[in-house]
């Protein structure tokens, strides 16, 4: 399974209403990769640019656009996202937020037996106190995107694609040429955060379905953590390492030489451009990547909202009808359903 990662947007504060940031992952067996990037070539040729270079949305034409959905949707691709309205996330909010999630990490310190995983923990939390607003409102997006990945996509592939589950590739825009502190702490904070999201919200099995292929990510009798036990309150025989699906292969590419993140910022800009309502014909984007998308088995929309701001916050008519024709196209994540 091929991950590609992206985001769309500044993620900076706004006081203009819908603006929409977006973090966005097309997720994509080996087996359809040709297929996939020939989707891809073929918008570059069509909006004349060569098969090497990088294409942008703003440099794509709407006709174009549409088809290049329209290819990737023949496929057996998935479009998942997590959006975040910038005009309610609040600088203070952020900051409050961001001070919350460093003291929950320093909790953990009295718990190393070891000097040095104290000081590493320490390290961590300071780490992601360091980050700007901004980047710390793109890494609890990105963090809720990797969970809702663990949640469908697993359950999706493993009724159409069981052999897809051996290996799992987690490719993510680059964004400099050498590891930023933001990214070395996304891949030291995600697992930890993950596994302990796990404890409330468990992934979901499918009786009777293949999971044979995740062997290796599984945790076998007398292997499961105690942490993991001490959080469930008993014994366990088995478990999902979620740590080794990420770490096992996990890169920060050059989106310039990544035909997967391409697509995968392709598909972001798309989604945040028409929840910012920025189609011509915005209906029709929205059902065109809502056939990318996977149904929500909670009733929830395809795509996930994440919000730092204060009080109930509700979207105009305009945008719900977008998300609405995201939820009316997506395809359905049970087989038999």
């Amino acid at each position: 399974m091929i991950i590609a990662i992206d985001e769309s947007g500044s993620f900076v504060s706004s006081n203009t209403t819908n603006s929409w940031c977006v973090v966005a992952a097309y997720v994509f067996s080996e087996r359809i990769k040709s297929r996939s990037f020939a989707a891809l070539k073929k918008l570059k040729r069509a909006n004349g640019v060569y098969d090497y270079e990088e294409i942008k949305l703003k440099n794509v034409t709407e006709r174009n656009y549409f088809q290049f959905l329209i290819d990737l949707s023949k496929l057996n691709g998935v479009l998942f996202a997590v959006a975040t309205d910038s005009h309610i996330n609040t600088n203070d909010a952020l900051i409050e937020h961001r001070t919350v999630q460093a003291n929950k990490i320093r909790e953990n310190v009295p718990r190393m037996i070891y000097e040095e995983g104290k000081k590493g923990i320490t390290i961590l939390a300071d780490e992601i106190e360091s980050l700007s607003p901004q980047l710390y409102a793109q890494l609890q997006c990105q963090i809720a995107l990797f969970g809702d990945i663990f949640h469908r996509a697993i359950l999706y592939y493993v009724q159409r694609d069981p052999y897809t589950l051996r290996k799992y590739k987690w490719r993510i825009d680059q964004k400099n040429t050498t590891k930023s502190v933001y990214e070395k702490s996304f891949e030291k904070v995600i697992c930890p955060i993950l596994q302990s999201i796990s404890f409330s919200e468990p992934m979901i099995f499918l009786e009777g379905a293949d999971y044979n292929h995740m062997n290796p990510f599984i945790y076998s009798d007398g292997e499961v953590p105690e942490y993991i036990e001490e959080a469930y309150g008993k014994k366990l025989s088995s478990g999902v390492n979620i740590g080794k699906m990420i770490r096992d292969d996990i890169d920060f590419p050059n989106s310039k030489l990544d035909m997967s993140v391409q697509i995968a910022d392709l598909l972001a800009a798309g989604i945040r451009r028409c929840l910012r309502l920025e189609f011509s014909d915005n209906s029709m984007a929205s059902k065109l990547l809502g056939r990318l998308m996977l149904g929500n088995i909670k009733g929830k929309y395809p795509i996930q909202f994440v919000g730092f701001g204060k009080g109930e916050e509700t979207v105009d008519d305009k945008v719900a009808r977008v998300m609405a024709g995201f939820e009316r196209t997506s395809k359905g994540i049970l087989t038999n359903a």
